[in-house]
């Protein structure tokens, strides 16, 4: 362990003590010291670790359940700093917060799901598991997970609802069983005979829109293939199975030629040790290349985001010292200089002009100021795109899925501006999916480009990329869609414009 970067003493010691022990002596004090319910409370928007310190010391509140019964039958009152519009925002934000809590993010949904099929592959070693429902259409959010098996042995059923990460059994028929697994999640498994798999896995993937769009009683079918010809159409891939006219096109044979991972030439927002990355420029380059990138783009924060180690222009000249020596270990591997630079709460970039135009990436982005007024907001946003010297905007409408919801915002007054002043609008492919699929599925029929970035922190978040190409899908775009499926010369050229 004293070989891996950015692992220090204080780490290594207790990453010790729980191979040894399984526990961590300090983490325990810290638990036994604080009821874990104060950690949700935390999640409220508008309540930072003084409010919900002071709520549980006048209050009592240890937890999301005394925290909104105190809120609706007025147990805040008289407690500093709460007061009426404090409340009335309290009450909005814990509304927001349960609508964004009530779905798995997809992030996360993936994780359970390959944790479920490695567990019954490790009974069935030679079994097929096919992802269906929300999951194979790569919604944002899911309520549930579905899969589809081949074959007709009901012990599958037996051997699926035994497994250690099955919590409780709702439902055994004789051909499909749903069960509850950790953290809560309703899991569907149907079996599928080799006549029938297609019209099986056509049906259990949806959506109930496009479902609904035919309105023949359909047979059995082997395969997905078969059914969209048997009724005038090409095949339709998952993604755009949403009732957003993919029939007609299907039907017309004008589907678009979706983007592909492998369209992706490199990765315009990343962060390194310079803010609050976990690794180096060079380790984060030797990943690029890894990945048979043709450029990347090292985008820290700038120096309003301090609990980020934000950088201000002296660091950020500093930087590119650094930039141009591990340039020259990887000549086939352009490194772009750049920033995420914050957008100020009056619209104004928080680096000069000076500075920005010395960059080749400019992303302006929002981490502060969430509870403005949609209009100021939008304001501020807009008045960020027309700078001459921003790029694109990162994650748009600031959501964190599971987390934290959309700051109000009118994102078609965005699309509208970056249109007119040549800007692009990202999709944030980690833990954000922002631009949501709606959102970028507008942006692209304005002609507005598309970044499709990890935000990575980590070498391993480059892997994310997946997850935004999914969402571009299902926004129905194609490689010529997305900014960074350009070439080096033609992405150059794009972001040497002003």
């Amino acid at each position: 362990m004293e070989e891996i970067e950015g692992l220090g003493a204080a780490t290594i010691a207790k990453s010790r003590e729980f191979l040894a022990t399984g526990n961590v002596r300090l983490l325990a004090y810290l638990r036994s010291q604080h009821p874990p319910g104060l950690l949700d409370v935390l999640r409220v928007p508008g309540l930072g670790p003084k409010k919900v310190a002071l709520l549980y010391k006048e209050r009592g509140i240890d937890s999301i359940e005394k925290f909104a019964e105190n809120l609706e039958n007025g147990g805040l009152e008289g407690v500093a700093g709460f007061g009426p519009k404090t409340i009335e925002n309290l009450k909005t934000g814990l509304k927001r917060m349960a609508q964004v809590s009530a779905r798995l993010p997809l992030t996360s949904a993936v994780g359970v799901a390959n944790r479920l099929k490695n567990a019954l592959r490790g009974k069935r070693p030679d079994i097929e598991i096919h992802d269906a429902g929300s999951l194979r259409r790569g919604c944002d959010t899911l309520g549930n997970l579905n899969f589809v098996v081949p074959g007709d042995d009901p012990a599958i059923l037996d051997d699926f609802l035994g497994l250690p990460i099955v919590l409780e059994t709702l439902e055994k028929g004789e051909n499909s069983a749903i069960a509850k697994v950790h953290p809560g999640l309703a899991v569907e498994l149907v079996l599928a005979t080799p006549h029938n798999f297609g019209s099986t896995l056509w049906f259990h993937t949806g959506s109930r829109a496009h479902l609904e769009a035919v309105s023949q009683n359909l047979g059995d079918f082997a395969t997905e293939a078969e059914i969209y010809a048997s009724l005038g159409a090409t095949l339709i891939p998952p993604e755009l199975r949403e009732g957003r006219g993919e029939w007609e096109a299907a039907r017309a044979r004008k589907l678009p030629q979706l983007l592909e991972e492998r369209d992706i030439k490199g990765d315009l927002h990343t962060h390194s040790t310079w803010s609050d990355g976990a690794a180096t420029i060079r380790q984060m380059a030797e990943t690029a290349t890894a990945r048979g990138y043709a450029y990347f783009a090292v985008t820290d924060h700038s120096k309003a985001l301090a609990m980020a180690n934000g950088l201000n222009a002296a660091r950020l000249r500093e930087q590119a010292k650094e930039i141009a020596e591990v340039q020259a270990d990887f000549p086939d591997l352009k490194i772009f200089r750049g920033i995420e630079c914050d957008i100020l709460r009056d619209g104004t970039l928080d680096l000069d002009d000076e500075i920005l135009s010395e960059l080749d990436v400019v992303i302006g982005s929002v981490h502060s100021a969430f509870n403005l007024p949609e209009t100021l907001q939008t304001e501020r946003m807009v008045k960020a795109i027309s700078h001459p010297l921003v790029h694109f905007i990162a994650h748009p409408t600031g959501r964190v899925l599971g987390v934290r919801p959309p700051y109000d915002v009118d994102v078609a007054a965005l699309i509208d501006a970056a249109k007119h002043f040549g800007k692009a609008l990202e999709i944030n492919a980690s833990e954000r999916l922002d631009l949501k699929d709606e959102h970028a599925f507008a942006a692209r029929q304005a002609g507005v480009l598309i970044p499709i970035d990890t935000d990575a922190h980590s070498p391993k978040m480059f892997s994310n990329l997946h997850f935004g190409v999914q969402t571009a899908r299902r926004a129905w775009c194609e490689a010529k869609d997305v900014l960074n499926a350009k070439p080096l010369d033609e992405l150059t050229q794009w972001l040497a414009r002003k």
